[in-house]
């Protein structure tokens, strides 16, 4: 593995990313990858240079012990992933189904029982978001669903999204991945955790549960998107990925004012991965692009341009991370005017 000291972008400042959700195994019929969409965008936020909290948790296992180990030795923080004893790490059966990844995911695990990290590291990045914040930079709360279907970890999300929604100068946006996993998944979440998310990323058959009804092509998800940005007042961006169409952005009215946008859609087409050898973490990477944009302040189209190639980039691995530092050189350079916080 590469020396994780080495700059692995050449990026500027940004705001700070909190992680919450799963970190476990994706054990392929013949190998075995660590992953969780949370572990795989922190993993890419520090790839970029960020300093990602991630906050999970693992058992006290050879596994566990293993995750903490790969996690250190990338240049992360496991300050905030708590040790379970007599509770297993998370595990996923994974395989290919017509080139989609079916998942086979393993519950009452210890991401199942994620504690609200301790008050001193809590604050230590609330010190860190202020900081951002005086420099003009946002900061990020990131969350999925598949680590939402324990009660205590549904206490956990709500406690952390108050904690960080709390003040005026240093509060945060949620970034909402709603990244549906069957059978771990109801849509009624959706009525809780909608409510304050301020950037969201779905997919189309995600759309469909969020809107209520089936959206067979653009012209039903542009105006489902419409609906939904005048629904939640916080939200002000709709992130639909396409698959290999690629993906589009739908900005709220104030944002647009904003950022002197238009009403339309922004649209980004998907690279031809090159080679591809698995889909796995596309979707991830593809958020942890979108996200790190956000968090230097970044304009959106280009952003979303770098995030559908990384994206792409990522469908080249055997799994969803590279632990080689090269892998995670992206030219986050440009005009640094951001579509100011609302």
């Amino acid at each position: 593995m590469t020396d994780s000291s080495i700059a692995r972008s050449q990026v500027p400042p940004a705001g700070v990313a909190i992680i919450v959700g799963e970190v476990l195994w994706d054990c392929f019929p013949d190998r075995r990858v660590l992953g969780g969409a949370p572990l795989n965008v922190a993993w890419n936020l520090a790839g970029f240079g960020l300093e990602p909290l991630f906050v999970s948790a693992v058992g006290d296992d050879e596994l566990g012990n293993e995750i903490l180990s790969r996690m250190r030795d990338w240049g992360m923080s496991t300050d905030a992933v708590a040790v379970l004893p007599g509770v297993t790490t998370g595990t996923v059966a994974v395989t290919l189904k017509d080139g989609e990844p079916q998942y086979e995911i393993v519950g009452g695990v210890a991401y199942d029982q994620i504690p609200v990290p301790s008050e001193s590291v809590l604050m230590a990045v609330k010190d860190r978001i202020r900081e951002a914040a005086q420099q003009g930079l946002p900061s990020l709360l990131y969350h999925g669903t598949l680590a939402y279907r324990s009660p205590s970890n549904r206490e956990t999300i709500h406690q952390l999204r108050d904690y960080f929604a709390d003040g005026e100068t240093d509060r945060i946006d949620v970034f909402f991945d709603i990244n549906v996993r069957k059978p771990h998944y109801e849509v009624a979440w959706l009525d809780d955790l909608m409510p304050g998310a301020g950037l969201v990323k779905l997919n189309e058959d995600e759309m469909s549960d969020l809107a209520g009804r089936e959206l067979s092509n653009s012209d039903d998800r542009q105006s489902a998107a419409r609906e939904l940005l005048k629904t939640y007042p916080n939200l002000k961006c709709l992130l639909v990925t396409l698959g290999a169409d690629g993906a589009e952005c739908h900005l709220s009215e104030s944002y647009q004012a904003s950022g002197g946008g238009d009403s339309k859609p922004i649209t980004v087409v998907a690279p031809e991965p090159d080679p591809l050898v698995d889909p796995v973490g596309a979707g991830d990477a593809f958020a942890s692009v979108v996200m790190a944009g956000h968090l230097k302040g970044l304009p959106v189209e280009p952003t979303l341009n770098r995030a559908t190639q990384f994206a792409s980039q990522v469908c080249g691995l055997p799994g969803a991370t590279s632990d080689e530092t090269s892998f995670y050189r992206i030219d986050f350079t440009g005009d640094p005017h951001r579509v100011p916080d609302d």
